[in-house]
């Protein structure tokens, strides 16, 4: 299990719930684990550089940057947000993607979900 309830007293229900990456699992495991292919559905979409209070909000871009060597001083890590409509269900994060694939991923997953995102609540066409 790579998440954890914040709600002790639902442990075993991720439905109405508040989740955030385990401590020791990295959000890019964590990630991949829910998204394996990199595609968001109506069930799970992902918003990524989203702060409050356990993140920042660098972008994608910002972390390719450093990893490129462009920026040697930018930041290492991306906040998100797994979002769960069906089971009203928030989980959340960071990832420290680590080379070009992370990065390449993350943009799919990020891509996939804002094509998700925009057609929830609009019918689809006949």
């Amino acid at each position: 299990m790579n998440w954890e309830n914040l709600d002790r007293t639902r442990r075993d229900s991720a439905h109405y719930s508040v989740m955030q990456v385990q401590p020791g699992v990295g959000g890019m495991v964590a990630l991949r684990e829910m998204f394996p292919e990199a595609k968001a559905d109506e069930l799970n979409f992902v918003l990524f550089s989203t702060s409050g209070v356990h993140g920042t909000y660098c972008t994608i871009e910002a972390v390719e940057s450093r990893l490129r060597g462009e920026d040697p001083d930018g930041p290492s890590d991306v906040t998100f947000l797994v979002v769960q409509p069906r089971i009203v269900a928030l989980r959340y994060g960071v990832c420290k993607p680590a080379n070009q694939a992370d990065i390449d991923y993350l943009k799919r997953l990020r891509e996939s979900s804002i094509k998700v995102a925009s057609t929830i609540g609009i019918e689809a066409p006949q």
